[in-house]
């Protein structure tokens, strides 16, 4: 490495360290990065899976640091890819510590041992860290979509922000807004909780709904999620549709307020999950979630359509928390994305269990286009719904 793109690089380590990490696909409730300590220190020691003749490098936080969790279901999910579509690659699993010598190094080494596809990094610091630094090396599918840092050639971004989810669902409240009142321009409500996810989230859907020519409402934070509180924060002129950035507690308190003639849409966040519990003659049953029928939610295949051909093909782990299967689900599509990329790196199209994915976009700007499944309460059960 040449003495200027080492200073170059040290530079860019000053740069990053108060970057938010937001994490692909948990919940992204984190408001700071971990310090130096809470980051942890990667291990020398790596795993290997598989003995294909094609190389792939699993890029992820160190084992001891705040993003173990993460990590472990990320691994998870791309070990059950790897288990099922895998045979002709070999897997390196690599513990990285967010510094851009150390992963410059690393790429260089990856590079003269014949890797064809790196996956990850997960964190946004890191992310940014390798993006700064030029083309990488190695052809990278990164699993973060840093919003002010565009990626460079022999990269793309693969995520689940929140942001996507939310225009996504300002599309389709849209598009039925629109044919139920032609006459006018469809107003929107938009209620958010006080979290940093909940602003984005917010934020996503009131410009996308603007963008489309409708009108909404500034977002007002709900706060304590009562039926009080959301019949004094809601708008009082009459609204077609209400967009909740915040959890299931605060749709069902708005939903409430509103009554069934105004629709309520969010993201993943009012999905309250699906708990089993065991039923009188011992088969397993699911607990219901009382006061949301009739809300709408866009979410992944693999938690609201269990019976899709690409989710019944990949282990469900039980007992892994529901913000925790998002990662796993990310793993999964990872390595299958990467397998079509490496063969193809302009085009990718896949029916994966995060959602419909296609690639969108070219060098810096070339990033995975994720569209969700739109699913309705009904019964106190999540339904997918066919998109028209």
């Amino acid at each position: 490495m040449s003495p200027a793109r080492r200073h170059a690089l040290r530079a860019l380590l000053a740069a990053v360290p108060g970057a938010v990490p937001a994490l692909s696909a948990l919940a992204q409730t984190d408001t700071s990065a971990p310090d130096a300590e809470g980051r942890g220190t990667a291990s020398a020691e790596r795993q290997v899976v598989g003995n294909g003749p094609i190389g792939f490098a699993l890029l992820v936080p160190p084992a001891n640091g705040a993003f173990r969790r993460a990590a472990q279901a990320l691994i998870a999910g791309v070990r059950a890819a790897h288990a099922r579509d895998g045979g002709s690659v070999s897997l390196e699993i690599i513990e990285i510590d967010e510094d851009p010598i150390t992963l410059l190094a690393l790429y260089d080494e990856l590079r003269s041992r014949g890797f064809s596809l790196v996956i990850g990094p997960l964190t946004r610091d890191a992310v940014v860290m390798v993006a700064q630094a030029g083309a990488p090396a190695v052809f990278t599918l990164a699993l973060n979509q840093p919003d002010d840092v565009a990626l460079p050639p022999n990269m793309i971004g693969f995520g689940l922000p929140i942001e996507a989810d939310a225009r996504q669902v300002a599309s389709i409240a849209w598009e039925e807004a629109t044919v139920a009142n032609a006459s006018r321009r469809p107003r929107a409500a938009v209620v958010q909780d006080t979290t940093r996810l909940g602003r984005r989230s917010a934020a996503a859907f009131s410009a996308r709904w603007r963008e489309l020519g409708g009108d909404v409402f500034d977002p007002v934070d709900i706060g304590t999620p009562t039926l009080a509180r959301a019949r004094a924060v809601l708008p009082r002129q009459s609204v077609d549709v209400c967009f909740v950035a915040a959890g299931p507690d605060a749709a069902r308190a708005v939903h409430i307020a509103l009554g069934p003639d105004v629709p309520v849409y969010g993201t993943s966040t009012l999905n309250a999950g699906t708990l089993q519990i065991p039923g009188a003659d011992g088969s397993a049953g699911q607990l219901r979630t009382s006061g949301l029928d009739g809300v709408r939610l866009v979410d992944m295949p693999w938690r609201v359509q269990p019976d899709n051909a690409a989710v019944m093909a990949y282990p469900k782990p039980a007992d892994m928390h529901p913000e925790l299967q998002k990662l796993y689900a990310l793993g999964i599509d990872a390595f299958r994305l990467g397998r079509q990329l490496i063969v193809e790196r302009t085009q990718a199209d896949l029916d994966g269990v995060t959602g419909r994915l296609r690639l969108s976009g070219r060098g810096g700007q070339a990033t995975i286009e994720r569209s969700g499944v739109l699913a309705e309460y009904r019964e106190g059960l999540l339904v997918p719904l066919a998109l028209q």
